[in-house]
């Protein structure tokens, strides 16, 4: 099975097996299985980065200690279910690589280096 990345502007597809949003804040409009908001900035740190009083740089480092370190199991999660099943980690950015959601699957990566990670 496979990790793979996607905008929520992107219609959902059979293809995305298990949806797992990881906003702060999702619309109504935002199809997904299970909501992860513990893998999302905080509201302060979205509205910095909305704002650009917070550089990607900055956020990146915020993210790591904030998210990536302190919310550890949540990300063992992904790791494990993804093993098992397709699972696709959803949030708003249709650029990847200015999403946190890149970071999360770079840490899933990481953690453990033989899981499928498909980023877009």
């Amino acid at each position: 099975m496979a990790l793979f990345t996607k905008s929520v502007q992107v219609p959902a597809s059979p293809e995305d097996g298990i949806r797992v949003c990881i906003m702060r804040r999702p619309g109504e409009d935002v199809v997904w299985d299970i909501w992860m908001p513990h893998l999302a900035p905080s509201h302060e740190v979205l509205t910095a980065r909305h704002q650009n009083t917070m550089t990607k740089p900055e956020f990146n480092i915020w993210f790591a200690e904030n998210v990536l370190e302190k919310e550890r199991q949540y990300i063992d999660v992904l790791i494990e279910m993804a093993k098992k099943h397709t699972v696709t980690i959803l949030c708003w950015e249709e650029d990847p690589v200015t999403c946190h959601r890149k970071l999360v699957a770079d840490e899933c990566k990481r953690i453990d280096p033989s899981l499928d990670v498909v980023i877009k």
